[in-house]
């Protein structure tokens, strides 16, 4: 039986908001898109995370670059809406950078596109100032 787009969406957002990362990888198709931003140079490309990777081994490495830089903190959902194949997580977040010390709070959105309960493409988005500035030491 395959899995709803509720179900794969509370289930992605419950094992990454609890840091199981081997249950979240479980919800990403072997073709995910995952598209973490767009890197911009001279503004975004601080945070060596970012940018479009195929496949649950690419985005694990990606993750294993965004977990060298910051050490997440809370990171919560705060409201998941859903319609038909597309599923969209609204996340609070407040982590630290550990290079600088200095913390950040955003607010992003996940959004996914899930086939036969399994997420087929990622994309994200925030406003990523709060992140720069905690990555430059200049956070307020």
């Amino acid at each position: 039986m395959t899995r709803t787009t509720r179900e794969t969406a509370t289930g992605w957002f419950s094992a990454l908001t609890s840091g199981d990362a081997d249950r979240a990888l479980g919800y990403l198709a072997d073709d995910i898109e995952w598209v973490n931003y767009t890197p911009v140079p001279g503004y975004n490309d601080r945070m060596p995370w970012i940018g479009t990777y195929h496949g649950p081994a690419a985005v694990l490495d990606s993750l294993k670059v965004f977990l060298d830089v910051v050490d997440v903190g809370t990171e919560e959902l705060v409201e998941l809406i859903v319609e038909g194949d597309q599923a969209i997580g609204i996340l609070y977040e407040k982590s630290v950078v550990k290079k600088t010390g200095q913390a950040f709070e955003i607010e992003f959105i996940q959004r996914l596109t899930v086939r036969d309960g399994k997420i087929v493409r990622w994309k994200s988005y925030t406003d990523p100032s709060q992140i720069l500035r905690a990555i430059d030491g200049r956070a307020a």
